[in-house]
């Protein structure tokens, strides 16, 4: 993975050495060849001195003594040298404490959460932990989803584990191997269940998971959050309820405002941009955003179960009209349960209380070291102007001061990956590109301060 190193597990031993053991290979040749040439010129002295009836000196005596004890002294200095002064290598890494992916469960409102730890090797020195929430979609643990290996959310605890730090990311309910849990047979079941109950309520018990691990130091658990797992995790952070209270909160590319304020003004840029490129009438335009804008008002000023929606307003639309159409339908008119807990459907309880989480109005009340970062190419979670509600400047600049660290990422699109100076290209691109490298500087940076 982009950013971890290649460590000896058994031993922790670094590449370097092998480069050590050359260099002493070669000194102790050449030191064994000092001994021999002395020794030559012993014994060639030896037999002169012989043939003359001489006896050689003492000098001469212990010269090959002399020549091997010599050969002996450099090698423990070079010796010495390369071990005081070995290759450079980041001090704050440390590959040899924390173990790789076991799988594990715990329980969350009667429904088992399935995730990956990263423990410690041993549990005399208590390491720090974080447990990592994804985002939205149909991504698992590992930030994989849609047939798509991105992988960020395993790139995330690479780097927690190259810094001492043990790890837990887990599948949200409605992915992965935890799926539907005990409502796979009965999704409508589900329709009950609240947002805090099955999105946010999961964190607390997976921080509760970790806390009790051994090994581990309750007093330096970190949460990171991506996406709308960066709604999540500022809730949490604001109330752990049951959960052991966190020491720091990573928000990497989070959910910015209210969701029914986000969605729909990206979906409006999209028709505007539809209608601007020819590919939307502007009357069909104004007629899809004023549905929406329909259904944002019935969900906020209703209260669940909401009565059926009526028909689409253009029954015989085409193409990408067509296409909006279904969007809106799906996620400001939808309430399928199974899509609820994955990615939109918010016309129902969980949507409702999703959309009543206002990060900026939580963010004031955190007083706990923060990460929030933004890439400039993220048009998810874009960075905006800075004005209420335009991106992620906007939540970064509502903590109190002296609170957050906010950074602009040049070049990162949504999934963490810096796509350079071209377009943003489609996702299944985007995974063509290495991580950022300038992301991974400033996580790393932030999550040593809770390491060892």
């Amino acid at each position: 993975m982009p950013g971890s190193q290649d460590c000896l597990p058994s031993t922790g031993a670094d590449p370097s050495g092998f480069a050590i053991v050359a260099v002493l290979a070669v000194l102790l040749l050449a030191a064994g060849l000092v001994t021999v040439v002395v020794a030559q010129r012993n014994r060639s002295l030896a037999s002169a001195h012989t043939r003359s009836g001489t006896h050689p000196s003492r000098r001469h005596r212990n010269s090959t003594g002399t020549a091997l004890a010599l050969a002996l002294a450099i090698l423990v200095a070079a010796g010495s040298g390369l071990v005081a002064a070995p290759a450079p290598a980041s001090a704050a890494v440390d590959c040899s404490s924390i173990k790789g992916d076991s799988d594990v469960t715990f329980a969350s409102g009667g429904i088992t959460i399935h995730g990956s730890y990263r423990g410690p090797l041993g549990s005399s020195q208590p390491v720090a932990a974080a447990v990592i929430v994804g985002g939205t979609g149909d991504v698992d643990r590992n930030g994989n989803g849609a047939g798509i290996a991105m992988q960020e959310y395993e790139w995330l605890a690479d780097l927690l584990a190259e810094q001492g730090i043990a790890s837990l990311r887990y599948d949200k309910v409605g992915t992965g191997a935890t799926g539907l849990g005990p409502y796979a047979d009965d999704p409508d079941a589900l329709l009950s269940r609240s947002y805090d109950e099955l999105r946010i309520q999961p964190v607390r018990d997976a921080l509760s998971f970790v806390a009790a691990q051994p090994g581990i130091d309750a007093s330096r658990l970190i949460l990171i959050g991506h996406s709308e797992g960066g709604a999540v995790s500022i809730s949490v952070a604001n109330d752990p309820g049951s959960a052991p209270a966190i020491a720091g909160l990573a928000l990497i590319e989070p959910s910015y405002d209210r969701i029914l304020s986000v969605v729909p003004s990206q979906l409006a840029q999209q028709i505007d941009g539809a209608v601007a490129g020819g590919a939307m009438t502007a009357a069909d335009g104004d007629t899809l955003k004023a549905w929406m804008a329909d259904g944002v008002e019935e969900i906020r000023s209703g209260t669940p179960p909401y009565p059926t929606p009526g028909p689409v307003p253009l029954p015989g639309a085409t193409d990408y009209t067509a296409v909006m159409q279904t969007t809106i339908a799906n996620n400001i008119y939808g309430s399928d349960p199974a899509q609820m807990v994955i990615s939109h459907a918010y016309r129902t309880l969980y949507g409702k209380q999703f959309d009543e989480i206002a990060p900026p109005a939580i963010a004031p009340s955190i007083t706990i070291p923060v990460l929030i970062t933004c890439g400039t190419k993220d048009f998810n979670t874009p960075c905006g102007d800075g004005t209420a509600g335009s991106g992620v400047v906007a939540l970064a600049n509502a903590f109190a001061p002296g609170v957050a660290r906010f950074v602009e990422l040049p070049n990162m699109v949504h999934i963490m990956r810096d796509v350079g100076t071209a377009d943003v290209p489609a996702l299944a691109d985007q995974v063509k590109y290495p991580f950022s490298a300038l992301l991974e500087t400033e996580f790393t940076a932030f999550v040593s301060q809770f390491s060892d």
